[in-house]
Protein backbone atom coordinates (compact mmCIF):
# COMPACT_ATOMS: atom_id res chain seq x y z
CA UNK A 1 0.00 0.00 0.00
CA UNK A 2 1.46 3.34 -0.81
CA UNK A 3 1.16 5.50 2.39
CA UNK A 4 -1.31 8.50 1.99
CA UNK A 5 -0.05 12.25 1.97
CA UNK A 6 0.37 14.13 5.53
CA UNK A 7 -2.02 16.28 4.31
CA UNK A 8 -4.37 14.08 4.19
CA UNK A 9 -4.07 12.34 7.34
CA UNK A 10 -4.20 15.76 8.69
CA UNK A 11 -7.81 16.05 7.37
CA UNK A 12 -9.16 13.00 8.65
CA UNK A 13 -7.67 13.62 11.92
CA UNK A 14 -9.17 17.12 12.19
CA UNK A 15 -12.62 15.63 11.42
CA UNK A 16 -12.55 12.70 13.52
CA UNK A 17 -11.16 14.86 16.14
CA UNK A 18 -14.48 17.81 15.54
CA UNK A 19 -17.29 15.27 15.13
CA UNK A 20 -15.95 13.59 18.11
CA UNK A 21 -15.29 16.18 20.38
CA UNK A 22 -19.19 17.82 19.14
CA UNK A 23 -20.50 14.06 19.61
CA UNK A 24 -20.05 14.35 23.83
CA UNK A 25 -22.41 16.94 24.56
CA UNK A 26 -25.26 14.18 23.94
CA UNK A 27 -23.84 12.57 27.33
CA UNK A 28 -24.98 16.00 28.82
CA UNK A 29 -29.00 15.49 29.03
CA UNK A 30 -30.88 18.07 28.25
CA UNK A 31 -34.54 18.59 30.36
CA UNK A 32 -37.24 16.74 29.32
CA UNK A 33 -40.44 19.09 28.11
CA UNK A 34 -42.55 20.01 30.67
CA UNK A 35 -40.55 18.83 33.74
CA UNK A 36 -39.00 22.37 34.73
CA UNK A 37 -41.98 23.81 35.65
CA UNK A 38 -40.75 26.10 38.80
CA UNK A 39 -37.47 26.92 40.30
CA UNK A 40 -37.06 23.56 42.77
CA UNK A 41 -37.20 21.50 39.50
CA UNK A 42 -34.46 23.91 37.81
CA UNK A 43 -32.45 23.33 40.90
CA UNK A 44 -33.31 19.47 40.79
CA UNK A 45 -32.22 19.42 37.09
CA UNK A 46 -28.82 22.06 37.37
CA UNK A 47 -27.80 19.84 40.22
CA UNK A 48 -28.01 16.20 37.91
CA UNK A 49 -26.50 17.60 35.23
CA UNK A 50 -23.58 19.48 36.60
CA UNK A 51 -21.19 16.65 37.22
CA UNK A 52 -22.12 15.55 33.83
CA UNK A 53 -20.89 18.99 32.37
CA UNK A 54 -18.36 18.53 34.16
CA UNK A 55 -17.04 15.78 32.64
CA UNK A 56 -17.71 16.99 29.21
CA UNK A 57 -15.28 19.59 30.11
CA UNK A 58 -12.66 17.34 30.71
CA UNK A 59 -13.29 15.11 28.00
CA UNK A 60 -13.25 18.23 25.29
CA UNK A 61 -9.85 19.11 27.04
CA UNK A 62 -8.12 16.08 26.98
CA UNK A 63 -9.50 15.47 23.53
CA UNK A 64 -7.62 18.82 22.32
CA UNK A 65 -4.84 17.89 24.11
CA UNK A 66 -4.18 15.01 22.13
CA UNK A 67 -5.15 16.89 18.90
CA UNK A 68 -3.10 19.49 19.39
CA UNK A 69 0.12 16.99 20.50
CA UNK A 70 -0.69 15.06 16.83
CA UNK A 71 -0.46 18.53 15.38
CA UNK A 72 3.63 19.03 16.72
CA UNK A 73 3.87 15.39 15.60
CA UNK A 74 3.02 16.43 12.13
CA UNK A 75 4.41 20.30 11.77
CA UNK A 76 8.03 17.73 12.25
CA UNK A 77 7.12 15.37 9.91
CA UNK A 78 7.72 16.06 6.23
CA UNK A 79 5.64 12.72 4.79
CA UNK A 80 3.86 9.23 6.64
CA UNK A 81 4.83 5.79 5.93
CA UNK A 82 2.46 2.62 6.33
CA UNK A 83 3.18 1.86 10.21
CA UNK A 84 2.55 5.62 11.24
CA UNK A 85 -0.85 5.51 9.37
CA UNK A 86 -1.70 2.32 11.07
CA UNK A 87 -0.70 3.37 14.41
CA UNK A 88 -2.70 7.14 13.70
CA UNK A 89 -5.15 4.97 12.56
CA UNK A 90 -5.79 2.86 15.78
CA UNK A 91 -5.59 5.93 17.80
CA UNK A 92 -8.45 7.75 15.88
CA UNK A 93 -10.46 4.73 16.50
CA UNK A 94 -9.85 5.05 20.21
CA UNK A 95 -10.35 8.55 19.96
CA UNK A 96 -14.10 7.73 18.34
CA UNK A 97 -14.58 5.55 21.95
CA UNK A 98 -13.97 8.38 24.18
CA UNK A 99 -17.80 9.56 24.01
CA UNK A 100 -19.07 5.85 24.76
CA UNK A 101 -16.29 5.56 27.45
CA UNK A 102 -16.79 9.43 29.11
CA UNK A 103 -20.62 8.46 29.32
CA UNK A 104 -19.94 5.98 32.63
CA UNK A 105 -18.37 8.78 34.09
CA UNK A 106 -21.55 10.35 34.93
CA UNK A 107 -22.62 7.40 36.90
CA UNK A 108 -19.17 8.01 39.35
CA UNK A 109 -21.46 9.54 42.31
CA UNK A 110 -23.09 6.38 42.69
CA UNK A 111 -20.43 4.11 41.37
CA UNK A 112 -16.97 4.54 42.02
CA UNK A 113 -15.50 2.37 39.42
CA UNK A 114 -17.50 4.15 36.63
CA UNK A 115 -14.42 6.65 35.89
CA UNK A 116 -12.55 3.41 34.92
CA UNK A 117 -13.38 2.82 31.53
CA UNK A 118 -12.45 6.42 30.35
CA UNK A 119 -9.12 6.48 32.05
CA UNK A 120 -8.20 3.39 30.18
CA UNK A 121 -9.20 4.49 27.20
CA UNK A 122 -6.86 8.02 27.94
CA UNK A 123 -4.20 5.19 29.18
CA UNK A 124 -4.44 3.80 25.32
CA UNK A 125 -4.27 7.19 23.72
CA UNK A 126 -1.12 7.90 25.56
CA UNK A 127 0.41 5.07 24.72
CA UNK A 128 -0.19 5.37 21.00
CA UNK A 129 1.04 9.05 21.10
CA UNK A 130 3.84 8.04 22.39
CA UNK A 131 4.17 5.03 20.12
CA UNK A 132 3.85 7.14 17.00
CA UNK A 133 6.66 9.87 18.09
CA UNK A 134 9.02 6.72 18.49
CA UNK A 135 8.26 5.47 15.11
CA UNK A 136 8.78 8.81 13.83
CA UNK A 137 12.21 9.20 15.85
CA UNK A 138 12.78 6.13 14.85
CA UNK A 139 12.47 6.78 10.37
CA UNK A 140 14.47 9.93 10.15
CA UNK A 141 13.57 10.00 6.60
CA UNK A 142 9.68 10.91 7.79
CA UNK A 143 11.15 13.74 10.08
CA UNK A 144 12.09 17.50 8.48
CA UNK A 145 15.82 18.18 8.29
CA UNK A 146 15.20 21.11 10.89
CA UNK A 147 14.51 19.32 13.20
CA UNK A 148 17.20 19.14 16.32
CA UNK A 149 17.87 16.28 18.61
CA UNK A 150 17.43 18.58 21.32
CA UNK A 151 13.64 19.51 20.47
CA UNK A 152 12.65 15.75 19.65
CA UNK A 153 13.59 14.58 22.87
CA UNK A 154 11.76 17.93 24.47
CA UNK A 155 8.66 16.78 22.58
CA UNK A 156 9.39 12.91 23.58
CA UNK A 157 9.33 13.81 27.58
CA UNK A 158 6.23 15.86 26.70
CA UNK A 159 4.46 13.59 24.97
CA UNK A 160 5.13 11.40 28.37
CA UNK A 161 3.00 13.78 30.59
CA UNK A 162 -0.46 12.20 29.68
CA UNK A 163 0.62 9.14 29.92
CA UNK A 164 1.95 9.67 33.98
CA UNK A 165 -1.59 11.30 34.76
CA UNK A 166 -3.37 8.37 33.07
CA UNK A 167 -1.26 5.85 35.26
CA UNK A 168 -1.68 8.04 38.09
CA UNK A 169 -5.21 8.39 37.13
CA UNK A 170 -6.30 4.39 37.45
CA UNK A 171 -4.07 4.45 40.33
CA UNK A 172 -6.42 6.53 42.60
CA UNK A 173 -9.56 4.99 41.25
CA UNK A 174 -8.50 1.59 42.11
CA UNK A 175 -7.58 3.08 45.56
CA UNK A 176 -10.83 4.36 46.20
CA UNK A 177 -11.06 7.72 44.80
CA UNK A 178 -14.35 8.31 43.13
CA UNK A 179 -14.59 11.74 42.05
CA UNK A 180 -11.46 12.61 40.10
CA UNK A 181 -12.67 15.27 37.61
CA UNK A 182 -10.20 18.09 38.34
CA UNK A 183 -7.35 15.93 37.56
CA UNK A 184 -8.35 16.16 33.97
CA UNK A 185 -6.62 19.66 34.50
CA UNK A 186 -3.64 18.47 35.67
CA UNK A 187 -1.76 17.73 31.77
CA UNK A 188 -2.27 21.39 31.30
CA UNK A 189 -0.50 21.98 34.63
CA UNK A 190 2.73 20.17 34.84
CA UNK A 191 2.71 21.28 30.83
CA UNK A 192 2.90 24.56 31.96
CA UNK A 193 5.05 24.57 34.78
CA UNK A 194 7.96 22.49 32.76
CA UNK A 195 7.43 22.30 28.83
CA UNK A 196 6.10 26.02 28.02
CA UNK A 197 9.12 27.05 26.04
CA UNK A 198 10.85 24.57 23.28
CA UNK A 199 14.63 24.40 23.50
CA UNK A 200 16.95 26.90 21.76
CA UNK A 201 19.23 26.51 18.97
CA UNK A 202 22.56 26.86 20.49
Amino acid sequence: MDPISKVNLERITNGIYAFTMTLMIRNVQTPIPGTITNDISLETYIGTTTLSVVDFIGAFIILGMFWLFYFQIFHRMKTVDSTFIYIHFLSLMFVVFMPFTQSFATQSETVSSANLPFQINYLILAILLLWAWHHARSHPALLEPELTGKEASFLAKKFLVPFGVAIFGIILLIAGAGYIDLFYLLPFVIIWLFFRNPPQEA
